[in-house]
C-alpha cells in the first residue's frame, strides 16, 4: 500500500480509492492494534508467570515490550486491514467515480437550474 511505515498516499494509484474517508478514519486501525497487543501481552505474561518461567519483573518487562512494539510493528498491516474492512462494508469506489464524473461534466458548463 505505502513505500512508507507511517505515511500512505491519499488514494489508491491502481482504483483511485481514498484511503482517509474521513477525519479519524483510521482510529479502528489503532484500537484493533492495540487490541491484539494487550492481548497478546497479557497471554505471554500470564505463561510466564504461572509457569514460573520468568521473575515477575522479566515477564512484565517483555508484556510492556510486546505492548509497545507490536502496535508499532504492524501498523502498515493493521491500516490496509481497516480500509479493507470499510471497503468491503462501504465501497466508496462507485461514489467517489460519479463525483469525479459530475465534476468533470459540470466542468465549463453552466446549470440550467435555478
Amino acid at each position: 500500500m505505502s513505500k512508507y511505515w507511517f505515511r500512505s498516499p491519499s488514494n489508491c494509484s491502481q482504483c483511485g480509492a481514498l484511503f482517509e474517508r474521513e477525519p479519524g478514519f483510521y482510529l479502528g486501525a489503532i484500537i484493533f492494534s492495540c487490541a491484539i497487543a494487550t492481548v497478546t501481552a497479557a497471554i505471554v505474561v500470564v505463561i510466564l508467570t504461572v509457569w514460573d518461567l520468568a521473575s515477575r519483573e522479566s515477564a512484565l518487562a517483555l508484556g510492556l515490550g510486546l505492548g509497545l512494539g507490536i502496535p508499532l510493528l504492524f501498523f502498515p498491516w493493521a491500516r490496509s486491514f481497516w480500509l479493507g474492512i470499510d471497503q468491503y462494508f462501504d465501497p466508496r469506489l462507485k461514489q467517489n467515480s460519479l463525483i469525479d464524473q459530475r465534476a468533470s461534466g459540470m466542468h465549463g458548463h453552466q446549470s440550467t437550474q435555478d
